[in-house]
């Protein structure tokens, strides 16, 4: 069987692929510029995207690594030696030996779980309609009428549920002005269960210790000459300003460049810390192991970049407990940056799968009658483990892929397509290279 035609479709499609992926999203300012947002215009470009600040994301089981990563998602299998999570970033394993804790949701009759689910307001549980109703209430600025709606629902959901109501409280105390209560809540949060509660509850309680009039001088030593326009910042200097929500943001946003800033950890950074070369040879590595020829492949092993990769998770999942909603967009950047780099790594590959594939190779041997020499068939038997050899990091490599893109089926709903039809030609031609290997004649 040929795939001539097949190749110079997917080295097309391949060449478009990367110009689209370029393209941006969405309005947002793009990550390679997220640790230098200084002024309150680009920030409104942000915000004004964002949900309100106390919107929580989806329910998640939290794992958290012996170094210290945290990884949030959905356990779908465990065994005694490794976990599998569904993350937002795709399906990730982990060894068991590796992880220190392990934190798991409860999404049966989580009201915070259905609200990512049910979109009709008559089908949501009544915890659920009540929570949504106190949002409401807090977007119209109704704050006396938010506590006593949503504080007897303490301890009638699960963890997560009165994760989402502390914050609710946390978020309208805050507005009226009532700080004793809110740092005690603050307190209480920072031994939460929830390592996002925790995180959050630093991010409010650092900012409150460095502005001890409750107003907005500065954030993390930066004075807000150097993050906010003239007009907010004389705002900000008076006293209790941080009841104002748009100020309170700025700080937290601020809070959370500065996190990025001094990690040097961003979208943009890990983009150009990527070389399409190295990681090729990388992956190629792996099938001139001569100490361990039967190694298993697996790309996110050989990825040369994985630790960068990991910490700009990181930063990003600190982001999303800090200011809930804002890093959705920059989830999408960084798989579609990983994408953009692993498609020039694919389409290396698949040229010289294309030229490996024995079908594709002019051989000009065997007799009149198509016999093979015995020299010729052990050529032909070489050609075909090279095939064979080369083929496994390839479909491997789309594995990977697709695990990344399919946590974004819309926006990558194209790219997953083709590297699916890809994955199965190439299977294919592993099908009929293994039936072929040891034919006499050619």
């Amino acid at each position: 069987m040929h795939f001539r035609g097949f190749w110079q479709t997917i080295m097309t499609f391949s060449k478009n692929s990367i110009a689209k992926l370029q393209q941006p999203h969405s309005a947002k300012p793009m990550p390679a510029t997220w640790a230098t947002h200084h002024s309150v215009r680009n920030m409104a470009c942000v915000l004004a995207a964002c949900l309100f600040m106390f919107a929580q994301s989806a329910t998640a089981d939290t794992i958290i690594l012996s170094d210290g990563t945290i990884v949030e998602g959905e356990i779908v299998k465990e065994t005694s030696r490794y976990i599998k999570v569904k993350t937002r970033f795709g399906d990730k394993s982990f060894r068991r030996s590796k992880i220190e804790k392990i934190v798991k949701e409860n999404r049966e009759g989580s009201a915070v779980f259905s609200l990512h689910q049910v979109r009709d307001y008559t089908e949501l549980t009544d915890l659920a309609q009540t929570l949504k109703n106190a949002d409401a209430l807090y977007e119209l600025g109704r704050f006396d009428e938010i506590a006593p709606l949503i504080e007897p629902l303490l301890g009638k959901g699960t963890e997560i549920d009165d994760s989402r109501i502390k914050w609710l409280l946390i978020e309208n105390l805050e507005r009226k002005g009532d700080w004793t209560k809110v740092d005690e809540m603050l307190e209480e949060m920072s031994k939460s269960d929830l390592e996002s509660d925790k995180i959050r509850a630093k991010a409010h309680t650092d900012i409150f210790k460095e502005n001890p009039e409750r107003n907005l001088r500065k954030v993390g030593g930066v004075r807000t000459k150097d993050f906010m326009e003239r007009e907010m910042r004389n705002k900000a200097k008076v006293r209790n300003s941080l009841q104002n929500r748009e100020i309170m943001r700025a700080a937290l946003l601020e809070y959370l460049n500065q996190i990025v800033r001094n990690d040097k950890i961003s979208v943009g950074a890990f983009s150009e810390s990527l070389d399409p070369r190295e990681t090729e040879k990388a992956i190629l590595d792996v099938i001139d192991d001569k100490d361990d020829p039967d190694r298993r492949i697996v790309v996110e092993e050989t990825l040369p970049y994985l630790e960068l990769l990991r910490k700009t998770e990181q930063s990003i999942y600190k982001a999303q407990a800090i200011l809930p909603g804002y890093a959705s967009g920059f989830e999408l950047d960084l798989v579609r940056t990983e994408v953009i780099h692993l498609e020039l790594v694919y389409r290396n590959l698949l040229s010289t799968l294309s030229r490996a594939y024995p079908d594709n190779r002019n051989f000009s041997f065997g007799g009149e009658d198509g016999r093979l020499t015995v020299d010729q068939r052990e050529q032909w038997r070489e050609a075909c483990d090279q095939f064979l050899d080369l083929s496994r990091p390839m479909t491997k490599l789309i594995d990977y892929l697709l695990t990344r893109a399919r946590g974004f089926p819309v926006k990558l709903k194209p790219f997953i397509k083709q590297w699916e039809d890809t994955l199965e030609r190439v299977q294919q031609m592993e099908q009929n290279t293994n039936r072929n290997r040891d034919r006499s004649r050619v």
